[in-house]
């Protein structure tokens, strides 16, 4: 009796201490917190004349090798990259399969996710954020997660998040469908529902996200679109944040920074960002507004494959500053991708060979899917969290109008049955006199004799 009692106060101080939450959302048995987040005033110029990775030569040479996998993984026609929401649901079961499959293969230690999770993170960081680098070194990035998922499913294409779609004042941001139980799991605090419930990194720090905080915001429709569209936008160094954080906003890089902190928890560290599935997502949406920007450049015969080395500098003091120009150099190694250049990242054979975007769901259809509906006021499509979920868009409205002749029908069958059953209450009370043969044969007799 008492080895049980002891069990049960285990197993619940356990459930308690694994559920607690601290205010600034991590759980306290991690061996490792991630509150401080990186410094870019550790990159030092002189660590930019080297490759720098802080993954052991195990883990390097598997980035190597689906590197070499993703180069043979090509068909007669590249595959196509989708917003999330327009997968079917077997696309989307098997995408999240796919990750699940890397985060318990144990091959690659500590597992192949936390693997190219850890990628992200230390002094990569100098030459992969705030410069040129930023959106060659992330498509890379994204490649050989995907190929890595594609060797556990052929059949899986990285999808994108649209969070401009998301960004609308017609709902809550907050109440965005990505994050519930059918798609990525719960928002706010440990993540304990969807593909992803419970889990943990390699430090045994839970998967905890805090969306929509306050002051927080997702990417901006009208910067996206001129950033896009925009002829006037044409020049590389238009869209590269090299600047001062007043026009850093206005570059992919700047508007990217919106998600991370706007999702919070993980995603909104640099170091730990990764661990988070919502992060490929985001990200892959990063590179599709760049390659919209390249298209553009291609139809106003400008070259996509230039490369110009700038990078973001920072001066506080003498003793605290950075200049990150020589970490985004054109012909330096790419951190943690040594086979590269940075120059690298910006060749054509990635959407000429190997993947293509199909664009971001507008009308009239708004990507023929339950979860996105055409705002008329905002002219554009948003995301909701549909009432018929089982039922496909394109057949909406007739199923809709066969409710409402069914519902009017059954109330008209229940007003028609109701009326008889007074009907028939009415004729029961009437009293039937019968007369027998008997009792006629007098009143007969009477009758003739009368006469």
């Amino acid at each position: 009796m008492l080895s049980m009692l002891s069990s049960v106060v285990l197993y619940l101080h356990a459930v308690l201490v694994h559920s607690e939450i601290t205010p600034e959302g991590f759980d306290p048995e991690c061996t490792i917190q991630d509150e401080a987040d990186f410094d870019f005033y550790q990159c030092d110029a002189t660590f930019s004349k080297n490759y720098y990775c802080s993954l052991s030569l195990e883990q390097q040479d598997w980035l190597q090798y689906i590197w070499q996998e993703a180069l043979k993984d090509r068909s007669n026609r590249p595959r196509k990259r989708r917003e999330i929401r327009t997968l079917s649901e077997k696309e989307k079961t098997t995408f999240f399969k796919a990750i699940n499959q890397l985060k318990t293969d144990t091959t690659i230690a500590p597992n192949k996710y936390d693997t190219l999770a850890l990628v992200h993170t230390s002094r990569t960081l100098c030459s992969a954020h705030q410069g040129s680098n930023f959106l060659g070194w992330h498509r890379v990035y994204l490649l050989l997660f995907e190929t890595a998922l594609r060797q556990k499913d052929k059949s899986v294409v990285l999808p994108y998040w649209d969070s401009v779609l998301d960004n609308q004042n017609i709902t809550a941001p907050r109440k965005t469908v990505l994050f519930t139980k059918d798609f990525i799991g719960n928002g706010n605090g440990n993540v304990t529902d969807g593909p992803f419930k419970n889990w943990r990194d390699m430090f045994n720090c839970p998967l905890n996200r805090n969306i929509s905080r306050p002051g927080s915001e997702l990417m901006s429709p009208e910067i996206v679109e001129w950033i896009e569209n925009d002829i006037s936008v044409f020049l590389v160094e238009d869209i590269i944040d090299h600047f001062w954080s007043a026009e850093r906003l206005e570059t992919i890089e700047g508007q990217h920074n919106l998600p991370h902190g706007w999702v919070g928890g993980m995603m909104a560290i640099f170091s730990s960002s990764p661990k988070d599935p919502a992060f490929f997502l985001h990200h892959a949406y990063v590179d599709y507004i760049w390659e919209k920007f390249r298209q553009k450049q291609l139809r106003l015969r400008k070259n996509p494959e230039y490369y110009t080395g700038l990078g973001v500098s920072e001066w506080i003091s003498e003793s605290k500053n950075y200049n990150l120009t020589l970490f985004h150099a054109p012909y330096r190694n790419m951190d943690c991708f040594k086979w590269m250049k940075n120059i690298d990242g910006y060749s054509n054979i990635f959407t000429e060979n190997l993947y293509v975007y199909e664009d971001s769901p507008t009308y009239p259809d708004c990507g023929n899917t339950k979860y996105l509906n055409w705002n008329t006021v905002l002219k554009r499509c948003i995301g909701i969290k549909p009432v018929l979920s089982a039922i496909p868009q394109s057949i909406k409205p007739y199923y809709v109008h066969m409710i409402i002749i069914i519902s009017v029908s059954l109330i008209l069958l229940i007003i028609i049955s109701f009326l008889v059953f007074l009907t028939l209450r009415k004729i029961k009370k009437v009293t039937i006199f019968t007369i027998s043969n008997e009792e006629l044969k007098p009143l007969c007799r009477r009758t003739v004799s009368n006469i």
